[in-house]
């Protein structure tokens, strides 16, 4: 991999997020000559882990999975506006899946939008910005076939015989839940097609439910109220001081990508940038190899400049965030309510009958989501003060309630966390197994007085769509 020379002025106006990090940022971005790869995967093949899916230990009971929706265009051009920015987005919309593939899905995994929802998808009105990609689909796609190979056979425990269960709906009680934008159900019918096939004998729906019961939008729930929290962080001194650093970087970003100048109502600090669509511009590009200058002439000059902003900003995004994921309200907000969620299905599990179908429950969401429950669950890969680990796109965030010991009750079983089929190493133990009651210790640790009233209702404000989640995360 090509080794990248970050100028020593870039290096100071980021050197408190990446002067321990430029190896790990590495490994995001990997040069071919005038065009770039954003991995998003080890590689082709399966990982160990993955070939030997189901046979790491116990029977799995039930499964939560919060996955990151696939691969997409930017949220936006950052581009000049006129006629570069129209020829970014014709090229774009060669980008999107077939029709007939969607009408596929829509027809195999139809989408189940509770009318609360309202105007419809919030990420539909900007086509084809924010959209999933074909290779999103794939990615998506390859998720639930690696699903397939670990939980397709569940011994089932029936007097003194395991008897495995030939379909997967027979074994498993399945839904799956999306938050209110097209390419989060899209993933999740993506996922649907690995996992089940073309022709699944039950009608298998997304569900977008509704604005008081879903656990997966706070940021849209009550944008209002989250604004608040963030604000609480972003006007701290330490904030202030760290995100000023970052202001020469942003400016000169902002010099190649006029968009980003635009007024932002959403993350602010004195750095003055949206720094997820700054991400966006060189993550989005690189997946489908196209250069981060305009699309017609390649800048010889600007190519490896903005080249080498692609790690700082990066480095920098995922810097704000940890600020954000250390603040107690904030990250109860956030990752409080899908966890609450899944502790009240889960600690039912032990208490069904051995034939009944156990849950296995699919949310596809955003980068966001999976990175606050990371941070929640107190993921090492995350706390790591030098760590610049963002959720990368068809990321899988798992969560077993896995029988391990004979005997009845809860005692019995033990609460497995895979991030991407691999172990999560947690802060407070040496592996990524918890007891129940530690699991569930956790959750109810990240529990308030403070948000109580906020959380459970939406607001009755109504949204405007500078305020959605589609500001706040990729």
């Amino acid at each position: 991999m090509r080794q990248f020379a970050l100028k020593k002025n870039l290096r100071r106006a980021s050197c408190f997020v990446c002067e321990c990090n430029e190896i790990r940022l590495r490994r995001y971005f990997s040069d071919r000559g005038k065009k770039f790869v954003f991995f998003t995967e080890k590689s082709g093949r399966d990982s160990p882990s993955v070939r030997s899916y189901s046979k790491n230990g116990g029977i799995v009971e039930g499964v939560w999975i919060f996955h990151r929706h696939g691969d997409r265009t930017p949220s936006r051009s950052l581009l000049a506006a006129g006629e570069e920015s129209e020829k970014e987005g014709d090229m774009w919309k060669t980008k999107l899946p077939d029709e007939k593939f969607l009408e596929a899905l829509n027809l195999n995994f139809p989408p189940d939008v509770h009318e609360s929802q309202g105007e419809g998808f919030l990420d539909i009105s900007r086509y084809p910005y924010g959209f999933l990609t074909g290779l999103g689909c794939s990615q998506m796609k390859r998720v639930g076939q690696k699903l397939s190979l670990r939980y397709r056979a569940r011994p089932r425990i029936s007097g003194n015989s395991a008897v495995i269960a030939s379909d997967f709906l027979d074994q498993w009680n399945l839904s799956v839940f999306s938050t209110n934008y097209l390419r989060t159900v899209t993933s999740g019918q993506c996922l649907l097609l690995g996992l089940l096939g073309d022709s699944p004998q039950d009608k298998i729906t997304v569900k977008v439910r509704s604005r008081k019961v879903d656990t997966l939008n706070a940021f849209d729930k009550d944008p209002a109220f989250m604004m608040s929290l963030v604000t609480d962080v972003i006007s701290s001194p330490h904030f202030q001081t760290k995100d000023a650093v970052a202001a020469p970087l942003a400016a000169r970003l902002a010099n190649y990508l006029p968009g980003l100048t635009k007024p932002t109502k959403i993350g602010g600090g004195p750095s003055g940038i949206n720094w997820i669509h700054a991400t966006d511009h060189f993550v989005c590009r690189a997946a489908h190899k196209i250069q981060f200058t305009n699309l017609d002439t390649y800048d010889k000059n600007a190519q490896p400049e903005l080249q080498e902003f692609a790690l700082p900003a990066l480095a920098h995004l995922a810097w704000r965030f940890r600020q954000w994921y250390k603040s107690p309200p904030l990250l109860e907000a956030i990752a409080y309510p899908p966890l609450k969620e899944m502790v009240g299905e889960l600690t039912e599990v032990p208490l069904k009958p051995s034939i009944e179908r156990r849950p296995f429950n699919v949310f596809s969401c955003h980068d966001v989501t999976v990175l606050a429950l990371l941070y929640a669950i107190g993921a090492k890969i995350v706390y790591d003060e030098t760590s610049t680990y963002w959720p990368v796109y068809a990321t899988t965030l798992t969560f077993e309630l896995v029988k391990v010991e004979k005997g009845e009750g809860m005692d019995s079983y033990a609460v497995r966390i895979l991030l991407n089929g691999e172990p999560v190493e947690l802060v407070s133990r040496v592996n990524s197994s918890l007891r129940v009651d530690e699991f569930v210790n956790i959750v109810e640790g990240l529990k308030s007085s403070t948000n109580a009233t906020n959380n459970d209702e939406a607001s009755d404000v109504k949204r405007s769509r500078s305020e959605v989640l589609s500001g706040w995360t990729g």
